[in-house]
């Protein structure tokens, strides 16, 4: 089958279509996207070598099970649910898991990828393909919610106008808090306020103006001292931006003024499939091309620059 493989550069390759481990079954991949996370990994995040990707919907092509002939999208962590971590109800950080496309695992950007039947979700019927590979971004917008209750009246400033930052307003205004997106380019803000999100560039914000919530979507490891230098004294700082290059916060800052440091990383898939299939939250303004497999190097050129948002992949039928 034909993948792309990340080793120093990325390259088009033949490699053998995987075979399935015991609980496993094989999914066509129909659709994938590009996230920032691939996007770091080329600049050396993880170490990865292998098959990039990990946002995708797919058809199950293993005969003889209940998913056979469906389409899916799927959870990135593979755990071996008898660990620690698993037996006490955290497999998304099992000690043993592999993460598609991230870690140990072989990712989506290919014909076929091979996953745990555990970790697959079926598609509603009325959520087109390319609409689908938004869930695994949404679910990670959805966990901030669920780690985090936001009273409606207390104000959340997000930084970061990209892709997760889009999703994660969405999620705000959705549940009708005091909320501000920020970023340093104006045509992100502009592209934010055309989809109803209010929006600010980050040079109007006062200095003393400060949020209770701050969420760093920025993608950069300079956002989280931005981020917490406009967050009250005991406030919540939650972090999404993984990069190549780690933060160094101000660790003076988050004692003096007791802040609360909130990792947060992948989400549930089902609540992020339902505000899908009900419409509540509509990704596809956000899709900036779609490119065919077969161009899929031309593709990571084009995720590159700062004012695209979401790449699709359209692999063959």
């Amino acid at each position: 089958m034909q993948a792309l493989f990340f080793e120093n550069e990325l390259v088009l390759k033949e490699i053998p279509v995987p075979e399935p481990a015991a609980g496993e079954l094989l999914v066509k991949v129909l659709y994938s996207a590009i996230c920032n996370t691939d996007l770091e990994i080329i600049r050396g995040y993880m170490g990865f070598r292998g098959v990039l990707g990990h946002e995708f919907s797919g058809e199950v092509v293993t005969q003889g099970h209940s998913l056979s002939g469906k389409t899916v999208v799927g959870e990135i962590n593979c755990s071996c649910g008898k660990c620690y971590l698993c037996l006490s109800g955290r497999r998304s950080h099992c000690t043993n898991r592999t993460v598609l496309g991230i870690a140990g695992r072989q990712g989506v950007f290919a014909d076929y990828v091979a996953l745990p039947a555990e970790n697959l979700h079926v598609v509603p019927e009325s959520v087109e393909g390319p609409v689908a590979v938004f869930t695994e971004p949404l679910a990670a917008s959805v966990e901030i919610f669920e780690q985090l209750h936001m009273r409606p009246l207390k104000h959340v400033f997000i930084f970061g106008a990209g892709k997760l930052g889009l999703l994660v307003s969405m999620l705000a205004r959705l549940q009708g808090l005091e909320y501000t997106i920020f970023d340093i380019v104006p045509e992100k803000i502009a592209f934010a306020a055309s989809l109803g999100i209010h929006a600010r560039q980050v040079g109007d914000l006062k200095a003393g103006e400060k949020a209770e919530v701050c969420i760093d979507c920025s993608g950069n490891a300079d956002g989280i001292n931005l981020a917490l230098s406009h967050l009250w004294p005991r406030g919540t700082m939650v972090l999404k931006t993984t990069v190549a290059d780690t933060a160094k916060p101000d660790i003076n800052s988050i004692v003096i003024n007791e802040f609360t440091i909130l990792g947060s990383r992948c989400g549930p898939f089902r609540p992020a499939l339902n505000l899908l299939e009900r419409n509540l939250i509509d990704p596809s303004p956000m899709i900036s091309g779609r490119f065919s497999f077969t161009d899929i190097i031309r593709a990571f050129e084009s995720a590159k620059n700062p004012l695209t948002h979401k790449i699709i992949i359209q692999h063959s039928a």
